[in-house]
C-alpha cells in the first residue's frame, strides 16, 4: 500500500522520502511504514461501494466498523461516498486537514495489520493530496468537520489487492503558509510576507529563474553553517512555480524535519548550505535541480518554489 499511503497518509510526495530521503527508521517514514501492510491476494468479487456499510464510533474517535454485503470488485478507479456530513465548520480547500484513516480488506471488510486510525495524519485539502483517491475530494469539499468518508481503493492505486479505506476529519485549519500565483509579471520574483507564525507567498506570472534563486529572509546566527553533507532540521512548505500549488510541508504539523544535504534535491544541497539555524529561506529551483518535468514520476514537475525555516545545524 506504499503508493496509497504516500498519497493520502503524509500527503503527495513526502519530502522525507523524496527530497529529504529520509530512512525507514525516521518519523515520517515511519508514519508512512505504519500503514503499508499489505493485503494478502483474495479473489475479486462482485460488490460496489454501495454494497460497503460504516459505523462510525465516539464522533470518529475510536476505529469504526465495516461491513461488506460481499467481497468488492476490482474496479480501475477508486470509488467514494459520504459516511456522516459532519457538523462543525465548513471544509475549504486549502486547508490542512487531520484525519483519521483506517484501512479494510475490500474482500471481509476486517482491519488490516498496521492501520493506524487511532493516529491522525495532516493532509492538505487539494487536489493532488488526493491522486488515485479523486473520488474522495469532491464529496469533502461540500462536507464540514466530523464527516467520514469511505472509499473503495482498486489494486491499481494500492500497488497490491483492492482495499476500503475510511477517513474521518477529526479537524480542519487553514494553513500557516499560503500560496498564491499572482496575475502579474512584475515584480518577477517571489514575494513572501511574515503573517503571524507563518507566511503569505506570492509567485509571479512568466518564466521561472532557469538558475537557482536563493532569498535569504532572516539570517540565522546560531552554531555552525551548514555543508553539503550536514544533517539539517528545519521547517519547510513547497509549491509548483507554474500554479502555486502546494504539494508537501510540515509547519502546520508543528513538528520540523530532519534531513541530510547529501540526501536530498540538487536544489535544496545547493541553497541551504553555508545557512546557520535561524536562518529563513525562500529557494526557487528550476526543474534540473528538483524533479525534473516527467510528470509519470508522480512527482511535482517544473520549476519549485519553497521556503524553509532551519532550526538546527548537525
Amino acid at each position: 500500500m506504499r503508493k496509497l499511503s504516500a498519497a493520502v497518509l503524509a500527503g503527495v510526495l513526502l519530502i522525507s522520502l523524496s527530497a529529504c530521503g529520509q530512512s525507514s527508521g525516521d518519523s515520517a517514514s515511519s508514519a508512512t511504514a505504519s500503514a503499508s501492510t499489505s493485503a494478502s491476494a483474495a479473489p475479486a468479487g462482485k460488490g460496489t461501494i454501495d454494497d460497503v456499510s460504516v459505523t462510525v464510533k465516539d464522533s470518529g474517535k475510536s476505529e469504526p466498523t465495516v461491513k461488506l454485503k460481499q467481497a468488492l470488485a476490482d474496479g480501475d478507479k477508486a470509488t467514494a461516498k459520504l459516511v456522516e456530513d459532519g457538523d462543525g465548520a465548513a471544509i475549504k480547500e486549502g486547508q490542512t486537514l487531520s484525519v483519521n484513516v483506517g484501512f479494510y480488506d475490500a474482500s471481509t471488510g476486517a482491519a488490516m495489520a498496521g492501520s493506524s486510525y487511532s493516529t491522525a495524519a495532516s493532509i492538505p485539502m487539494t487536489s493532488s493530496s488526493f491522486t488515485g483517491l479523486d473520488a474522495a475530494f469532491p464529496l469533502l469539499q461540500k462536507a464540514k468537520v466530523g464527516a467520514s468518508v469511505v472509499v473503495a481503493v482498486p489494486s491499481s492505486v494500492t500497488g497490491s489487492a483492492a482495499e476500503v479505506l475510511v477517513m474521518h476529519v477529526a479537524d480542519a485549519k487553514d494553513p500557516l503558509v499560503a500560496w498564491k500565483k499572482s496575475t502579474a509579471t512584475s515584480p518577477s520574483a517571489v514575494e513572501v510576507t511574515p503573517q503571524g507564525k507563518g507566511y503569505a507567498i506570492t509567485i509571479p506570472q512568466g518564466d521561472a529563474p532557469k538558475k537557482l534563486t536563493v532569498d535569504v529572509l532572516t539570517k540565522g546566527t546560531e552554531g555552525k553553517a551548514a555543508t553539503s553533507t550536514s544533517k539539517v532540521t528545519a521547517f519547510y512548505d513547497g509549491a509548483q512555480w507554474e500554479n502555486a500549488v502546494h504539494f508537501d510541508g510540515n509547519f502546520d504539523s508543528g513538528k520540523p524535519t530532519e534531513f541530510g544535504l547529501d540526501q536530498v534535491i540538487k536544489g535544496w544541497t545547493q541553497g541551504l548550505t553555508g545557512l546557520k539555524a535561524g536562518s529563513v529561506v525562500a529557494l526557487t529551483i528550476p526543474a534540473d535541480l528538483a524533479y525534473g518535468d516527467d510528470a509519470s514520476s508522480g512527482k511535482p514537475t517544473g520549476p519549485l518554489v519553497f521556503i524553509v525555516k532551519i532550526t538546527k545545524v548537525a
